[in-house]
């Protein structure tokens, strides 16, 4: 799979580190309470983290393309 341009790659990892943590967060403080909601949002933003960490080091998504 190629990888995609730059500037999509950039935000790409903008929406992994933002939506899934404060959609979790959203959704556990809806259905349970606070404290689960910030829990989860937790738990989901260390994921988060380490897959777009994995995605930059491993993948080299954080080189600028060479056109």
């Amino acid at each position: 799979m190629k990888k995609p341009r730059y500037p999509y790659r950039i935000a790409l990892l903008m929406l992994i580190l933002t939506v899934p943590p404060i959609g979790a967060t959203q959704l556990g403080w809806y259905l349970y309470d606070k404290q689960t909601g910030f829990d989860y949002g937790m738990i989901v933003g260390t994921f988060s983290v380490i897959y777009a960490a994995w995605l930059m080091y491993e993948k080299n998504w954080r080189e600028d393309d060479e056109d």
